[in-house]
This record gives C-alpha cells, sequence and structure tokens, in this order.
C-alpha cells in the first residue's frame, strides 16, 4: 500500500484512541512511581482541554507514522512495527534520555514514560499496519 494509504486518517484516528486509552491506563498504574518524581506535585486533574491536546498529539503522531510507513515501503504490519520501533528508540526514547538526564530525573521515570511510548508506539504500529 503506498501514499494514497497513509493519507485515509480513518485507522490513524483509531490507533491515536487506542494509545490514548492506553495512555491513561499506563499512567494509572504507574502513577506512584511518576507523581513521586522530582518536579511533579500531586495528582494532576483530569481536565477536558489537556486531554483533548493529547489525544490530538497522539493522532499526529499516528498519521505521521502512517506516512513513514509508506513513504519508506508500504503499509504492511511488518513495516508498521518496525518503523515505530526504531522511530521510538531512535527519536522519542532518545530524546527523552537526553532530557532526563540534564533535568536529572530518575532513571524509573525514564523506565515509565520510556514504556509508556513503547506499548504507545506498538499500538499504532498494529492498527496502522493492519488497517492502513
Amino acid at each position: 500500500m503506498g501514499l494514497a494509504a497513509a493519507a485515509n486518517p480513518l485507522p490513524a484516528f483509531l490507533a491515536a484512541l487506542l494509545a490514548f486509552g492506553f495512555g491513561f491506563l499506563w499512567h494509572r498504574f504507574f502513577e506512584k512511581r511518576w507523581m513521586t518524581a522530582p518536579g511533579y506535585e500531586g495528582r494532576p486533574g483530569l481536565k477536558i482541554a489537556p486531554l483533548v491536546v493529547v489525544f490530538i498529539a497522539y493522532f499526529v503522531i499516528a498519521e505521521m507514522l502512517a506516512g513513514l510507513t509508506a513513504h519508506i515501503g508500504g503499509i504492511t504490519l511488518g513495516n508498521a512495527l518496525v518503523n515505530a520501533l526504531m522511530v521510538w528508540a531512535g527519536f522519542v526514547l532518545a530524546a527523552m534520555v537526553v532530557d532526563h538526564s540534564f533535568e536529572a530525573r530518575p532513571r524509573r521515570l525514564t523506565l515509565v514514560n520510556g514504556g509508556h511510548w513503547l506499548g504507545a508506539f506498538l499500538i499504532m504500529g498494529v492498527v496502522i499496519g493492519t488497517l492502513g
């Protein structure tokens, strides 16, 4: 499947929705680990505006992953998963490690956040590779 398949927003929307749900559950499960990290003060409130921004960000990421996958080799499950892992490791995790190192954040926070993004990218890769 080529670039035309990547233009279909439905798989990206579904990928974003599932990744959003995963992220919400992940952070609820690990909330004590990330809430006690330096710079966090208590449990954040569930306000609608930040959640909308987060969902839009997930959607942009899913669309970019679909476009990248279509551009590099075509949208297949294998290609989408490989691209999701490469983007996660090479851009997301690497940038997070740099930021957390400069900010002297605890490694457990890096593991919690890195795990969240790994799960989100794998979910997006599966949905895009299957439906894209």
